[in-house]
């Protein structure tokens, strides 16, 4: 697939050199050369110029990328004049980065309705990483239900997952264990990696070290971790 990126700072440059790590093409945009020049051997194309300038965005190929992702993220008036320049030029599909309500009010305004929350996402998973020190990530599904990976409990390492105690929460549901093993990259050097068991049967055998990804409410995932 292929992707246009408006803003090559922190999150958009992530953002852009993982999009080509998975195969897809992506044309990354900054006003800064610096960033520009910084980035042009890790995404497909990159280019500086003004996106705020109508001239200057309508030379890109607008119209034939799958989406166009509004990632700047230092300037909230830049991210609405570029919404609203693409959004005029009737470009079909435009994600943009959103940084405070005000600004998700005017974008929504506009008629956008795909959003991405970089910081607020980074500061949940944070906030749960502290207040749950056994979750290792989550994401949030609704404002009720996450889904939340955490290390194995002590209390039930060498136990079935049969034997896990999950019947007793009926809004908790596991959907995967990952446990690491050993490897050997082709320097013959030895690591561990991860290996995922989806939708683990009763039998698997919880070990140290095992992750379990359960989806449900936050407050459930506690009682059952802390036991």
């Amino acid at each position: 697939m292929k992707y246009i990126v408006f803003g090559l700072g922190n999150y958009g440059a992530a953002l852009s050199t993982k999009l080509v790590q998975r195969g897809h093409e992506v044309i990354g945009v900054d006003h800064q050369l610096d960033r520009v020049e910084k980035w042009k051997n890790q995404i497909t194309h990159t280019v500086a110029m003004d996106a705020t300038r109508r001239e200057a965005i309508e030379t890109l190929p607008l119209h034939e990328v799958d989406a166009v992702i509004v990632a700047i993220g230092e300037n909230e008036g830049a991210i609405v004049m570029v919404a609203a320049l693409l959004k005029s030029i009737g470009v079909p599909r435009i994600i943009s980065r959103v940084t405070s309500p005000l600004q998700k009010t005017v974008l929504e305004a506009m008629n956008l309705s795909e959003f991405v929350y970089p910081e607020e996402e980074a500061a949940e998973r944070f906030a749960n990483q502290l207040n749950m020190p056994a979750a290792l990530d989550s994401y949030r599904i609704t404002d009720r239900y996450q889904v939340v990976e955490v290390s194995v409990p002590g209390r039930l390492v060498g136990s079935k997952v049969a034997q896990a105690e999950l019947g007793d929460y009926k809004d908790l549901h596991l959907v995967a264990v990952t446990h690491a093993v050993e490897s050997r990259n082709v320097l013959g050097l030895t690591g561990r990696k991860k290996e995922v068991a989806c939708r683990p049967g009763p039998d698997l055998e919880l070990k140290t070290g095992d992750t379990l990804v359960l989806v449900g409410p936050v407050s459930s995932i506690e009682a059952f971790v802390e036991g």
